[in-house]
C-alpha cells in the first residue's frame, strides 16, 4: 500500500471513528442528556457549524479563538468551525428572543471543533451538551442547571461520591480582587483558572530533566494533575508512584508546586507581595458550602463582596431544595477561563481518579446577549463534552454490553417464499427491529448470520408451514423451536419482550 494512502486511512489524529459497538456507548450518554433535559422541560435547538471568526473572538476571548479551525470562503469571509455553542446561542437569542416566554430553557447536543493537542479526555472534535436558562437573574436558575447536570451524570452511570460539583462566583472573585486594588483582574483570573495546568507543566518539565521522554513525562504529569485535583493533601495511597524514588517526592510537593507556580505567575503580572499572598490564600478556601461562606465572611472584605456572598448563600438554599447539595462544594479557585462569565460558575470533576479534566463546566453570563445589542437578558448555562464522561464510565465498566439493535431475524427457506417472508418482515417492523436477507442464502447460513449478531429470535418461513398459515419461531439462545400461527405472531413476540 502507498505510504501516503496508508497515512490517510489512519484518519486525522484527534478525530474519531465510531464503529457501531463504540457509538452505542456514546449514545448511552447522549440518551441520558436528551431524556433528562426533556424531563426538566428543556427544548432542543441547533445552529450552524460555521460562524464568523469575529463572533468567537469577540465573545469567547482570544485564547479560545487561537484554538479554532479557520477558513475563508469564496466571498472572502473569515469563518470558523464552531468551538462552542454559547456565542451562537447568544446570536440566536438576540435575533428572536421576543418570540419566546421567559425564562427560556433550551438545550442542544452539537458537534464542536477545537484545534488543540489531543490527550485523554480531549480531542479535536466532540459532541458537547449545552443547557441554558435565559431571561432570569436568580440563583435558583443556577441551581437548576447544576441539578440537571447532576442528574445526567448519575443517569449515565456515575454514583454519589464519584464526582463533585465545585462552585464559585466570578462576581465574588472579581469584587475581592477589586478590594485588593488589583487592576488587571481578568489576567489574574486566567492565572487562577490555570492552576492545574501550571502544576502539570511544572512536573512535566521536571520529569524531562530527570531523563523521562516527552510522551512519558506528559502522561505522568497528567496523572499527578489528577491527584492534585482530587487528593491534593495525599489522603490516599499511590503504591505505583511511591515505589519509584524519582516520582514519590512529587506526591508531597503538589501543593508546594501549585503555590510556587501561581505566585510566580502573579508576580509577573505586577502584583505586590501582599496582593499575591491574599489572592492565593483566597483561592485555598474550599469545602462544605456553609463553611466556605463563613470563612469568606471572616476576611476583611468590601460591601460589594458581601453582596456577592449573599447570592452564594441563596444558591445553597436552592441546591438543598433540589437535593443536590451533597454533590456540591464551594471552591474559591474555580474561575472558568472564558471572558463572558459574570456570576456563579461551576465545574463537575471526577473523584474516581480516572481523568483530570472537568466533566462539565458553566456559569452565569448576564452580559453576553446585551453586548450583542439584545438588551439586558441574564442567562446561565452548562457545557459538557462526552469524552471525559465516557472515559470515566469506561474505566468504571459502567456501560451495558453491546447488543445488535435487531431483535428478530426473518429467514426464508427457499426462493418461492421470499415474497411472503418480506411481507412478514415489513409487518413485524411496526413493533420490532427486524433483519431480513432476501439473498437466496441457505438456512444454515442464515442461522450462522443471526448467531453472529446475537439476535434473540429467528422466524423461519417455509412453504409447508405457510400452507397452514404458520411459521417456525426459533429461540436462538436455547435452540428451541415451535410453530405458531401468523395471526398470533405479533402478540406472542410482544409478550417475549415485555
Amino acid at each position: 500500500m502507498d505510504s501516503e494512502l496508508k497515512e490517510i486511512l489512519k484518519g486525522i489524529k484527534g478525530n474519531r471513528d465510531f464503529y457501531p459497538e463504540d457509538y452505542a456507548e456514546y449514545k448511552f450518554i447522549f440518551d441520558a442528556m436528551h431524556n433528562v433535559s426533556k424531563h426538566f422541560g428543556y427544548e432542543l435547538y441547533e445552529g450552524p457549524i460555521l460562524e464568523y471568526a469575529k463572533l468567537i473572538e469577540y465573545k469567547s476571548g482570544q485564547s479560545l479563538a487561537t484554538e479554532t479551525y479557520r477558513l475563508i470562503d469564496r466571498e472572502e469571509r473569515k469563518l470558523v468551525l464552531r468551538p462552542e455553542m454559547t456565542p451562537s446561542l447568544a446570536r440566536l437569542i438576540v435575533n428572536q428572543h421576543q418570540r419566546y416566554p421567559k425564562p427560556i430553557r433550551w438545550y442542544c447536543l452539537p458537534r464542536v471543533f477545537r484545534d488543540e493537542t489531543p490527550q485523554r479526555g480531549r480531542v479535536k472534535e466532540h459532541f458537547q451538551f449545552n443547557a441554558d436558562i435565559i431571561g432570569i437573574d436568580n440563583p435558583a436558575a443556577d441551581a437548576e442547571i447544576i441539578a440537571l447536570t447532576t442528574r445526567i451524570i448519575k443517569t449515565a452511570g456515575m454514583k454519589d461520591g464519584e464526582f463533585i460539583c465545585l462552585i464559585n462566583s466570578r462576581e465574588l472573585l472579581q469584587r475581592y480582587l477589586e478590594f485588593l486594588d488589583i487592576k488587571n483582574k481578568e489576567e489574574v483570573i486566567r492565572i487562577i483558572d490555570a492552576k492545574g495546568k501550571f502544576v502539570q507543566d511544572a512536573i512535566e518539565a521536571g520529569l524531562v530533566k530527570k531523563g523521562y521522554n516527552s510522551s512519558e513525562s506528559k502522561v505522568l504529569a497528567q496523572q499527578f494533575r489528577a491527584i492534585w485535583q482530587q487528593d491534593p493533601r495525599k489522603e490516599k495511597n499511590y503504591p505505583d508512584i511511591e515505589s519509584k524514588k524519582e516520582l514519590a517526592p512529587y506526591l508531597n510537593e503538589l501543593m508546594i508546586i501549585e503555590e510556587n507556580e501561581v505566585k510566580t505567575a502573579l508576580k509577573e503580572k505586577g502584583l505586590t507581595e501582599e496582593q499575591i499572598s491574599k489572592t492565593y490564600d483566597f483561592t485555598l478556601i474550599k469545602g462544605d458550602p456553609q463553611e466556605v461562606i463563613t470563612a469568606v465572611k471572616s476576611l476583611e472584605i468590601s460591601d460589594k463582596v458581601k453582596v456577592a456572598i449573599e447570592k452564594m448563600e441563596a444558591l445553597i438554599i436552592h441546591l438543598e431544595a433540589l437535593d443536590v447539595l451533597e454533590n456540591c462544594e464551594f471552591d474559591m479557585s474555580i474561575a472558568r477561563g472564558l471572558d463572558y462569565y459574570t456570576g456563579i460558575v461551576y465545574e463537575f470533576l471526577d473523584r474516581t481518579g480516572s481523568v483530570a479534566r472537568a466533566i462539565a463546566g458553566g456559569g452565569r453570563y448576564d452580559q453576553l446577549v446585551e453586548s450583542f445589542g439584545g438588551g439586558k437578558i441574564p442567562a446561565t448555562g452548562i457545557g459538557m463534552g462526552e469524552t471525559v464522561l465516557h472515559s470515566i464510565l469506561k474505566a468504571l465498566n459502567r456501560f451495558p454490553s453491546y447488543k445488535h439493535p435487531a431483535k428478530i431475524y426473518v429467514a426464508a427457506i427457499s426462493g418461492d417464499v421470499t415474497k411472503t417472508a418480506a411481507e412478514l418482515a415489513q409487518k413485524l417492523r411496526k413493533n420490532f427491529s427486524v433483519i431480513f436477507n432476501p439473498f437466496g442464502w441457505k438456512l444454515s447460513r442464515q442461522l450462522e448470520d443471526a448467531g453472529n449478531r446475537n439476535i434473540p429470535y429467528m422466524i423461519i418461513v417455509g412453504k409447508r408451514d405457510l400452507e397452514e398459515d404458520k411459521v417456525t419461531l426459533r429461540d436462538m439462545k436455547t435452540g428451541e423451536q415451535s410453530t405458531i400461527l401468523i395471526s398470533k405472531l405479533q402478540s406472542d413476540l410482544l409478550k417475549k419482550f415485555e
